[in-house]
């Protein structure tokens, strides 16, 4: 990469880090992995920079960043083929704290929802650790219509990884990224499989 290429993305990442979420920046580390169930590419990344180091700005982070042409986002674990996928491929994950593309919304009942826009209550894979759900749902009863959100994270536990509820002013250092098919691509494989193969 020439010098004048270096300056410009290093222009960009500190210039996206500039606003009230935040000033530290996102980058990438290690190896990036492709799962196929998926269609998506997945990759660590951590922080640089003083706190803080909250969902919000990782979230915001995170979509400057492309990989083959596709955007980044804070990863979405629909199922537990997934969940292992990344553990068996970023052992980190059983050793550090991470944030993923899951919030939850406490209004008329907490609303759990991923980064794509997708509600948690429409998949069956549940990763939350021992009494989260329960501390959760006694947070939205004592906030409820306050519309305060509340990060899921990945947390290492004597059971192995779960997920976790954090706060608002959460600083975590390391996210899981995910790069997933532009929505064309992921369109046309969609249809693709529905059709019925010709005689």
């Amino acid at each position: 990469m020439s010098i004048l290429a270096s300056m410009v993305v290093a222009l960009n990442m500190m210039m996206q880090g500039i606003d009230d979420t935040g000033t530290a920046v996102a980058r990438p580390i290690g190896e990036v992995h492709f799962n196929e169930e998926t269609g998506s590419y997945y990759q660590v990344f951590d922080f640089i920079g003083k706190p803080p180091h909250t969902w919000v700005h990782a979230r915001r982070m995170v979509k400057g960043y492309r990989y083959n042409d596709r955007e980044g986002r804070l990863a979405v674990i629909k199922d537990i083929s997934l969940h292992y996928f990344l553990l068996l491929n970023f052992p980190m994950l059983r050793q550090q704290k991470m944030w993923i593309g899951l919030s939850v919304e406490c209004n008329e009942t907490a609303d759990m929802t991923w980064v794509d826009g997708s509600s948690l209550a429409d998949q069956s894979f549940r990763g939350f650790g021992e009494g989260v759900l329960r501390d959760i749902s006694r947070t939205c009863r004592a906030r409820k219509d306050s519309g305060a959100l509340y990060p899921i994270y990945y947390e290492p536990d004597q059971f192995g990884v779960r997920w976790q509820m954090g706060e608002a002013r959460t600083n975590l250092t390391y996210m899981m990224v995910e790069f997933p098919a532009p929505e064309e691509e992921a369109a046309a494989d969609e249809v693709e499989s529905t059709e019925t193969p010709q005689q």
